[in-house]
C-alpha cells in the first residue's frame, strides 16, 4: 500500500488481481479492500468478467500450438525393465541392440509351445 501522489489519496493493489481500492487513510484501505476483492473473485467465479479485464501471463504453461512430436512421427514402442548393471551397461551399446534381435530368433524357433 502507498500513498499515491496522483489521485491523494492511499492506494492498495496486487500483482495477482486486477482490484485495486483507494482511501483516504491506510485503515480504510485495509477494511474495504477485502470486500472489493470478495466481489471480483465472486464475479470471475460466475464468468461475468470482460476478457480484457484479466491481464494475459507471459508464461508458456500448457499445450502449445506446435509443441510436441510432430504428428505421423513414428517412434518404436519401449518398455521400462530393471536389468543387472553389467548387462545394462552391455545392452545399451547401440551394436548390442542386433544381437538381442539375433537371440530372440533363436529362442522362438527353438521354444516349444
Amino acid at each position: 500500500m502507498k500513498k499515491s501522489k496522483d489521485v491523494d489519496a492511499w492506494v492498495f493493489s496486487h500483482p495477482k488481481y486486477p482490484v485495486r481500492y483507494a482511501g483516504d487513510s491506510p485503515e480504510e484501505v485495509i477494511e474495504n479492500y477485502p470486500l472489493y476483492l470478495r466481489d471480483f473473485i465472486e464475479e470471475r467465479l460466475n464468468n461475468n468478467l470482460a476478457p480484457s479485464l484479466e491481464k494475459k501471463t507471459k508464461g508458456k504453461g500448457g499445450k502449445r500450438e506446435g509443441a510436441g512430436r510432430p504428428k505421423g512421427t513414428k517412434k518404436e514402442k519401449k518398455t521400462r525393465v530393471y536389468l543387472p548393471d553389467d548387462i545394462a551397461s552391455w545392452i545399451t551399446r547401440p551394436e548390442s541392440i542386433p544381437q538381442v534381435r539375433k537371440l530372440m530368433a533363436k529362442g522362438k524357433s527353438h521354444s516349444v509351445n
